[in-house]
């Protein structure tokens, strides 16, 4: 049995979760009432964020990393607010630098196993919690302000060799990269969304709430943020990319499934696809082969110096 602890506010991360199974409980008799109110509720449920444990062998990566916190603007409805993310950096600085991002309810430690193959291949690694995840404040986000994470820490870096992001992390990556880029090189994505939206769809249907009510939501947060749910799918935005990409995911994966990272890789011009087994979602983020086949990716001759996005 894997040991784990409290990592960063213990007592918020609690009371997160049980407030969202409260707001759960309540959409149902809120939708029976008032479909529009329901609407508004599945929404803010879509955008708040479950901390969960982190395993010791997370806070070990962390202790031979040096953390920092770097202030960043982020989306906050229809304005902005300034925030700061805690960033931990392995390897020397005059490295060039990989940025690691994680996905939707995890934290820049989840992708540690990353770290030290990397450090030996010659890099600097730089991972972060976005806003709203980890040791990051606030106890909602949004793929709008993960995006604007990874484009700001990616210009902090001054652009990347490359970046290895994980679920909704490489749709905020595809996100940035599209609207807001940065020099950047090689892409390792680990099990990718084709479109995150449908998610939406998904807690609706946990909820037992209808497709219309998951539609209201989607308007709601969309007329909120400014922005389409379809400005963050992968999927869609695969064609105007020009970056190298490796997509590994595992067949069994029951959160995002295998054909959404085929698709990925069908509509993105240079891009190959890994297929894992026995893996799931979360565990083959510290598979050795996986790492192992980043790490080769992005040590590929002439991979380091990074180039221009799309």
């Amino acid at each position: 049995m894997e040991t784990t602890q409290d990592y960063a506010l213990p007592a918020a991360q609690k009371s997160t979760n049980v407030r969202i199974t409260a707001m759960v409980t309540a959409l149902r008799v809120t939708a029976a009432l008032s479909p529009r109110l329901a609407a508004a509720a599945l929404g803010r449920l879509f955008l708040t964020v479950r901390r969960h444990r982190t395993p010791r062998r997370e806070t070990g990566w962390l202790e031979s990393a040096r953390e920092r916190r770097v202030k960043a603007w982020v989306p906050a409805g229809p304005g902005r607010a300034e925030i700061e993310l805690p960033v931990w950096t392995w390897g020397d600085n005059d490295r060039p630098a990989v940025l690691l991002v994680h996905g939707w309810e995890g934290r820049g430690s989840q992708m540690g196993a990353f770290a030290a193959p990397l450090v030996d291949a010659g890099f600097r690694v730089v991972a972060y919690d976005a806003p709203g995840h980890g040791a990051s404040p606030g106890g909602r986000s949004s793929m709008p302000e993960m995006t604007a994470a990874v484009a700001q820490v990616g210009r902090w870096l001054g652009g990347v060799a490359g970046l290895v992001a994980h679920s909704a992390g490489a749709a905020a990556t595809s996100a940035a990269l599209a609207a807001d880029p940065f020099p950047a090189g090689r892409l390792v994505y680990v099990s990718p969304p084709a479109d995150p939206g449908r998610f939406l769809q998904v807690a609706a249907r946990m909820a037992g709430l209808a497709p219309e009510i998951a539609r209201q939501a989607q308007a709601g947060i969309e007329g909120r943020f400014g922005v389409r749910f379809d400005d963050f799918a992968p999927g869609l935005l695969a064609p105007r990319m020009d970056l190298p990409l490796l997509a590994l995911h595992d067949r069994g994966d029951k959160e995002v499934p295998h054909t959404e990272g085929a698709r990925v890789v069908e509509g993105w011009p240079d891009a190959r696809m890994v297929t894992t087994e026995g893996l799931g979602h979360r565990r083959i983020l510290r598979d050795d082969g996986v790492v192992q086949a980043a790490v080769e990716f992005l040590s590929a001759p002439g991979a380091k110096a990074g180039r221009a996005a799309a």
